[in-house]
């Protein structure tokens, strides 16, 4: 009975062992996650965008639901994955990621003709330069869904705010606790000294 006691409370403190490291590790990814994106938001010139691909229009170059890593270059071309805001786009949250199928030069402004691979017809518009955030440097799939939810606000509470919240908190319980050994380990001293003073002064 003992035997089947110990091994029970084994697997549990093994089980127990797996989901910690688990969670650890899913908490230290989303971390570094929340940390990649808080970094792309820093006003920096030419600084990398991440944009979350919501749609399979670019199957299966990009598959839905991939983050893209986007960083604006000089010069764009032929072939080139580019993320850009459509001429009637609001927001950078409407921001369209397709290849460039053709460079158009009128009178020295630049335009570009994008196209899904996954789709059969080419963009109605033509993109001007201006509207183009950058070139697509890599894509990491699945991420977008994670990189979507971090740029809500619950997103970034969850994210963000509450790991750095539990990080500042454990921190300061390690120093408090430090500060209580060495504190004790000066007392502790301070009787030592006090008890020889007794022994020599009989």
């Amino acid at each position: 009975m003992a035997a089947k006691k110990s091994d029970k409370s084994g697997r549990k403190l093994n089980a127990k062992a797996i989901w910690l490291v688990l969670a650890n590790a899913i908490f230290v990814f989303l971390i570094l996650v929340g940390l990649i994106i808080a970094a792309s938001l820093l006003p920096i010139k030419n600084n990398f965008k991440i944009y979350a691909v919501m749609s399979g229009s670019m199957e299966s170059t990009i598959s839905t639901g991939s983050a893209v890593i986007v960083k604006p270059q000089l010069m764009y071309q032929k072939g080139d994955v580019i993320t850009f805001l459509p001429i009637n786009a609001k927001s950078k949250k409407e921001s369209i990621t397709h290849r460039i199928e053709s460079v158009i030069d009128e009178n020295g402004l630049i335009y570009f003709r994008t196209k899904g691979d996954a789709n059969e017809n080419v963009d109605e518009q033509p993109i001007p330069s201006d509207r183009v955030i950058g070139k697509v440097l890599f894509s990491i799939a699945i991420i977008g869904y994670v990189v979507g939810y971090i740029k809500t606000l619950p997103g970034l509470v969850l994210i963000i705010i509450i790991p750095a919240t539990i990080i500042i908190y454990e921190e300061v319980k390690k120093l408090k606790s430090e500060a209580k050994k060495i504190i004790e380990k000066r007392k502790a001293k301070g009787e030592g000294k006090k008890s020889l003073r007794k022994i020599k002064t009989k």
